[in-house]
């Protein structure tokens, strides 16, 4: 896990956001159970708010608002929020952590894509 350090327009002023740049595997499962419902494997459901808000407040450190506050988050203004999420969000992109868990329920092209050979006796 590194701390990385991005700077934001507070007030006025630069002022610096840190984050983690890595969860342990436990944290990073609760988040995504959070987010996704696999009620049916073929259409997963993504819930991209839920997600996002789960991960600012899991791995903001330090910043120039409340942390770990999910109303303090919400009420940021819009392009400040956008530009928090745009730089976090490099770190924990979605579709990279949905293709592993659907490799869980459909394995990997390798491996499902194996030739089979018959023989008879």
């Amino acid at each position: 896990m590194v701390i990385k350090t991005f700077n934001i327009d507070w007030e006025g002023k630069k002022e610096p956001v840190e984050y983690e740049d890595d969860l342990t595997f436990g944290e990073l499962e609760g988040i995504i159970n959070a987010s996704v419902d696999l009620t049916d494997v073929t259409k997963p459901k993504v819930n991209i708010p839920t997600y996002r808000m789960n991960i600012l407040t899991k791995v903001i450190r330090k910043a120039p608002f409340p942390i770990n506050d999910a109303v303090a988050i919400r009420n940021l203004k819009a392009k400040m929020a956008k530009q928090i999420i745009s730089e976090v969000m490099k770190d924990y992109p979605l579709m990279q952590f949905l293709e592993d868990w659907m490799v869980t329920f459909v394995g990997t092209p390798g491996t499902t894509n194996l030739p089979t050979a018959s023989t008879t006796s």
